[in-house]
């Protein structure tokens, strides 16, 4: 039988997401010997097949839903791993859907965590996941939201997909590293097949636990044996109380040392701090034992890197000095970067000073500032730069160094909230469509207490990501404040771009007077005092409102500009953009090889710049332009790459996508779905394409004058004529 189900599989897996006639799979399952009912013999393989594989029944056959790649974000194994033999033994006989590792700090729970899981992939062959909670970290924890983002990007899903039901019908192995007990439950798979490993400093058992303890004193011979620790360590053993990471900076202290001149100075100052069952104690002394050979140069570097609140460091910041650090084994070289273990980090932040803080601070900010000089894309500074800012050899140079700098620069900007850095921050993370990063360190420095521009900066990008994850009164209000405290200050230009992005969300919630008011007063400022980049994108914004108001031959002269501008300048974001919108409009002409034109020009300068968030917004313009040609198998291809690209970043992208991909399967449960996303978020356009596109497919002359009287509420004219004209060509 197993045979039968594998010959199944393949013969449904070499057509993936496509029909297989019943006659074509009981040809492959029964290729000498078909049975007398292949239809009965077939349904009842597929019914066991079902157990781990989505299989659809199709009037002609049967279709089978591929999965999207298994993801594996498990960390590397360590070679030089000792011991457990015990606890391996035990986790092994653990038929649990949760297993827990607990223990003291530095008893080496992670790494017990990393054996097993590698152990258990074969179990879980449709993913393993991992998180380092950093419960005990001296940066702030990883929130619950933050992991399960993370898990469902990992598995394929979106912003609004259900972690637990994108584990159905999976094999997946979940790890929670460094876990509190007050985070864990939200996170566990609640799905037959799945596992999840969790280690935790405290008493988890709620769950079937291995309490780790301290090595056994072979274990810990074997452990210095592999450092090249030679003689008779038993005593050494003893004064580090068999804690794993005692162990190994007591050997990494002994390199090239005498073994009884260590001993003795290890029982001379330390012996009572090792002994004390106090965790943090314990392993502080171990620390001070070897803290104190390095050099001052040495000691100083490390003093230093417990500032740095991101998961590594590269050597530019770290100095020279580091070499003896790694040397030491105090830290770990990753190529051109460096990490501290969790406890180590502890230590070395305990050490660290008011002026340490400050110096990495400045340090990533001048850098920062340097790198987004030269990232030359359309958005306006909302704070002026530092005046020492970092010079960066191009484009290429600083995008590479923000993006192996991301992680420490959004943990920075969490641990020590400041506008000036958010704003620092804000051209490459929504050039890269980075908002919920962006999103996260705005609020931070809103709440932190930033008052006057430094406020409005911070409140000028929560406006617009509050407005592209469909939180449109929180938008208005931000931008308010930030245009009112800009004017005070005369700031006309971070004024304008205030009133530009209130313009796109009144737009998009369909109060097209406000956003014509307010746009109009953008590029009022703009003209006059020669902001090029701020013009092209106020026009850009200018033609979408015209084509609202059904006034199209005015939305293509305006975007027509913008688009000139843009390539007189050479500013390729505006031009990806306007080229993007410029096709919506020509697609509203009916002009369909102009519009494909546009529309195929914003995606290549989009994919050769990096603009994640244009070719996002692209992809799906072009979708329905390739829906009117009569071409959805290419609408399909385009409206999932670009939920693929919004991931968690961008609510209104997502639904505009299901919009098209609704149409194209003519799903009227689809419709639905889209339309009651659109509501709560109060994307007034989406809705009125939405009950447009539901009135079409079910020929309802009830929900077309629903659609033309919510889209001639908001002054929508070029939606209302739309309608009126598919209502009478498809019911007359």
């Amino acid at each position: 039988m197993a045979d039968r189900l594998q010959a199944l599989r393949d013969a449904l897996a070499a057509r993936p997401g496509e029909p297989v006639p019943f006659d074509v799979l009981a040809a492959q399952v029964w290729p000498d010997e078909p049975p007398k009912h292949p239809r009965a013999a077939l349904r009842t393989l597929v019914s066991r097949l079902r157990a781990t594989e989505q299989v659809i029944t199709e009037p002609t056959g049967y279709r089978l839903v591929p999965r999207p790649p298994a993801p594996c974000q498990l960390p590397a194994d360590l070679p030089d791993f000792v011991g457990r033999r015990e606890e391996i033994a035990r986790l092994e006989l653990i038929d649990a859907p949760v297993r827990a590792i607990t223990g003291l700090p530095g008893v080496g729970k992670t790494v017990l965590a990393i054996r097993e899981a590698h152990r258990l992939r074969p179990e879980f062959p449709d993913g393993q996941l991992y998180v380092n909670l950093r419960g005990y970290s001296t940066g702030p924890s990883m929130t619950v939201e933050q992991a399960l983002a993370r898990f469902v990007k990992a598995l394929g899903g979106g912003p609004n997909d259900d972690y637990r039901a994108l584990l159905e019908n999976r094999r997946v192995l979940v790890v929670l590293d460094n876990a509190t007990a007050d985070v864990i439950a939200p996170l566990l798979p609640a799905t037959p097949g799945c596992a999840a490993l969790v280690t935790s400093r405290q008493d988890l058992p709620q769950f079937a636990q291995v309490r780790l303890g301290v090595l056994e004193d072979d274990e810990a011979s074997e452990l210095l044996k592999g450092m090249r620790v030679d003689g008779d360590t038993s005593e050494l053993i003893g004064l580090c109380a068999r804690l794993p990471l005692a162990l190994r900076i007591a050997g990494a202290n002994l390199a090239g040392r005498h073994l009884p001149d260590y001993v003795e100075e290890l029982r001379e100052h330390r012996l009572e701090a090792l002994e004390i069952a106090d965790d943090d104690t314990a392993v502080q002394a171990t620390f001070d034992l070897s803290y104190r050979k390095l050099s001052q140069r040495a000691q100083r570097t490390f003093d230093f890197l417990g500032a740095v609140p991101g998961p590594d460091l590269p050597r530019g910041l770290a100095g020279d000095a580091i070499d003896e650090l790694v040397a030491a084994n105090l830290v770990q070289q990753n190529n051109d970067r460096y990490q501290l273990h969790d406890l180590l980090r502890l230590y070395a932040h305990a050490r660290t000073t008011d002026d340490d803080r400050r110096a990495v601070f400045d340090w990533y900010l001048k850098h920062a500032d340097g790198a987004e000089a030269e990232l030359k894309v359309g958005f306006t500074r909302l704070l002026p730069a530092t005046p020492d800012a970092v010079p960066f050899a191009g484009r290429d140079e600083a995008m590479a160094w923000f993006e192996a700098e991301r992680p420490n620069l959004v943990a920075l900007a969490e641990d020590h909230p400041d506008a000036a850095l958010v704003a620092a921050l804000r051209g490459y993370l929504l050039l890269t469509g980075q908002y919920t990063d962006l999103r996260t360190i705005a609020r931070a420095a809103l709440d932190s207490g930033e008052t006057g521009q430094r406020a409005a900066a911070v409140r000028v990008c929560l406006a617009y990501l509050d407005w592209r994850f469909g939180e449109h009164r929180s938008a208005i209000e931000h931008s308010e404040h930030a245009i009112a405290e800009y004017r005070a200050a005369g700031s006309r230009a971070q004024e304008a771009t205030a009133l530009n992005i209130l313009a796109g969300i009144y737009h998009d919630i369909g109060e097209l007077g406000l956003a014509g008011e307010h746009l109009a007063s953008a590029i009022e400022i703009y003209g006059p005092n020669g902001m090029t980049l701020q013009l092209i994108g106020g026009l850009g914004n200018l033609g979408l409102i015209e084509l609202e108001l059904g006034r199209l031959s005015s939305a293509e002269d305006a975007l027509r500009r913008s688009v000139g501008l843009a390539r007189e300048i050479d500013d390729w974001q505006d031009l990806a953009n306007g080229l993007n919108n410029l096709g919506v409009v020509l697609a509203a002409q009916h002009r369909h090889a102009d519009a494909e034109a546009a529309f195929g020009e914003a995606l290549r300068l989009s994919q050769e710049h990096g603009l994640r968030p244009i070719e996002m917004s692209a992809r799906v313009e072009y979708a329905e332009l390739l829906i009117a040609a009569g071409r959805p198998s290419e609408a399909r291809d385009q409206a999932e790459r670009a939920l693929e690209l919004a991931g968690d970043d961008d609510l209104f992208i997502e639904v505009d996508a299901c919009l098209v991909l609704a149409e194209v399967n003519r799903s009227v449960a689809e419709f639905d779905e889209v339309l009651r996303r659109a509501v709560d978020a109060e994307f007034r356009i989406i809705e009125v394409r939405a009950l447009a596109g539901k009135a079409a497919l079910l020929q309802d002359r009830a929900l077309y004058e629903q659609a033309i009287e919510r889209a001639e509420s908001a002054g929508l004219r070029y939606r209302a004529d739309v309608i009126r004209s598919g209502a009478a060509s498809t019911i007359g």
